[in-house]
């Protein structure tokens, strides 16, 4: 695996956890026309009034950079790092056991009996079959340990983007990648990351027990 396989591993993950158009959208307020016959005009008037949608104040996030480049995703990626190498060196060891393993069987080809031959033909099958499983197995490994990290990553973002939309009054806070052209004065990054960066500096990689 090559570094570019984390990235297109953490676009995912992100992907998975990014926070959409509408995430902290305004409720408007119901209103319940009463059915009676008689309504009275000018209480329908002030009442329908009231019950009109308040202006949108908008917010802008790049959530994209938040799940990569803040100081917890950077830990989560050395980390991840190190656990594929770790994996890759497994995996690349039991391979060349194998490939030794089907070298052997072919030179026996030729002075083994036929039973004998079948047995060592089903053995080595085994291995393979070992050796497939475990692939799997510390692929998903990989896979969900990234995907737990990264969601607390976008816990944390969400949880950061609340605060400051109440501080600033926000009623909706769209994701920067909607957009061609946002006014600077509306994008929350650069204080959504120096929050988070101070809240969760880093995240360690929850990795089950073999």
């Amino acid at each position: 695996m090559q570094s570019s396989t984390f990235q297109t591993a953490l676009r995912a993950a992100a992907l998975s956890v990014a926070v959409t158009a509408g995430l902290f959208a305004a409720t408007p307020a119901a209103f319940a026309q009463d059915a009676a016959p008689k309504v009275d005009p000018a209480k329908a008037a002030d009442a329908a009034k009231s019950a009109e949608l308040k202006a949108p104040v908008i917010a802008v996030i790049d959530v994209q950079k938040i799940m990569q480049e803040s100081n917890a995703s950077k830990s989560i990626s050395k980390a991840f790092e190190t656990l594929r190498d770790t994996y890759q060196k497994e995996i690349s060891a039991l391979e060349d056991k194998l490939r030794k393993g089907e070298d052997e069987l072919r030179k026996q080809q030729t002075v083994l009996a036929p039973d004998a031959l079948a047995n060592k033909r089903r053995d080595f099958e085994k291995q393979v079959a070992e050796v497939q499983k475990t692939v799997q197995t510390r692929k998903r490994v990989l896979e969900t340990t990234l995907n737990e990290a990264m969601a607390v990553v976008h816990k944390t973002m969400v949880e950061v983007v609340a605060d400051i939309s109440r501080e600033r009054g926000a009623n909706l806070v769209l994701a920067r990648q909607q957009f061609v052209l946002v006014d600077t004065q509306l994008d929350v990054t650069d204080a959504v990351m120096e929050r988070v960066n101070k809240k969760l500096p880093q995240v360690a990689l929850n990795i089950p027990k073999p």
